[in-house]
C-alpha cells in the first residue's frame, strides 16, 4: 500500500508562498510597507497588482467581498503553480545539487507571481472597463510585475526548496517503505536445497513414474 508521495521541499515552497500571501494581508504589514515603500508603489498608481496577492478574511476599506474573493483566488493561484513547478523539477531531477535546488525554488515563486499577477491584472482590467487592448496589457503588466515582485522575494522560496526527506532511506512524506525482499519462510530458514528424504533400512523405496522400482 503507498500513499500520495508528497515531497518535503513542495510543502516547505507552498506553505512559504501561503505565509508570504498572509503577512501581506495583514493591515499593519500592509500600512507599514506603503509607508516606506516609495518608489515601489509608483505602478500601482497606474494600476498594476501591488506585491504578491494578499489572503484576507475581510475586504480592506471599501473594495468588496468580489474583489476580496478575486485576491483570494489570485492565492490559490500563486501557491498551485509555484507548488507545481516545485514538484515537476523534483521529478525530473530527483538528485541534482544544492544551487539547481536552489535555483528551482527561485523560480517556483517567479512563476507563481507571475501566474497569479495575470489573473490580477485581468481583474482590474475589469473594474476599470478597459478595451481588449487594455485586457491584454493589464494582463501583461501584472505578469511582468509579478515576476518581478517574485524575483525579489524568491530568495525565501529558495531557502525552503532545500528540504529534504529524513531518516536513512528518504522515503518522502506519505510515503510508505517496501517490505523486505524475503518471504516469511526464508525468513526463518537457510536457503539451499533440500535435503531428500531418509527411507529407513528394509523399507522397499517408492516406485518411479512407469512403476518399476530401483
Amino acid at each position: 500500500m503507498r500513499l500520495p508521495r508528497i515531497e518535503p521541499a513542495v510543502v516547505a515552497v507552498t506553505g512559504l508562498c501561503l505565509l508570504l500571501a498572509l503577512l501581506l494581508g495583514l493591515t499593519p504589514v500592509l500600512t507599514a510597507f506603503t509607508a516606506h515603500g516609495g518608489a515601489v508603489l509608483v505602478p500601482s498608481a497606474l494600476g498594476v497588482p501591488l506585491a504578491l496577492p494578499p489572503l484576507r478574511a475581510v475586504p480592506l476599506g471599501d473594495t468588496g467581498w468580489t474583489f476580496l474573493l478575486c485576491e483570494d483566488f489570485a492565492v490559490v493561484v500563486l501557491t498551485a503553480v509555484a507548488g507545481l513547478r516545485m514538484r515537476r523539477h523534483l521529478r525530473l531531477r530527483p538528485a541534482v545539487s544544492r544551487p539547481r535546488r536552489l535555483l528551482a525554488g527561485w523560480t517556483a515563486l517567479i512563476a507563481g507571481a507571475a501566474a497569479a499577477g495575470v489573473w490580477r491584472g485581468l481583474v482590474t482590467a475589469r473594474l476599470v472597463d478597459a478595451g481588449p487592448l487594455g485586457w491584454l496589457l493589464y494582463a501583461a503588466a501584472g505578469a511582468l510585475f509579478g515576476a518581478v515582485w517574485g524575483a525579489g522575494l524568491g530568495w525565501l522560496t529558495a531557502v525552503a526548496a532545500l528540504a529534504r526527506p529524513r531518516g536513512p532511506g528518504r522515503t518522502g512524506v506519505g510515503k510508505i517503505s517496501p517490505p523486505p525482499d524475503h518471504t516469511p519462510f526464508q525468513a526463518g530458514f537457510q536457503a539451499g536445497p533440500r535435503p531428500a528424504p531418509r527411507i529407513p533400512p528394509g523399507r522397499p523405496t517408492p516406485p518411479h513414474c512407469d512403476g518399476s522400482r530401483p
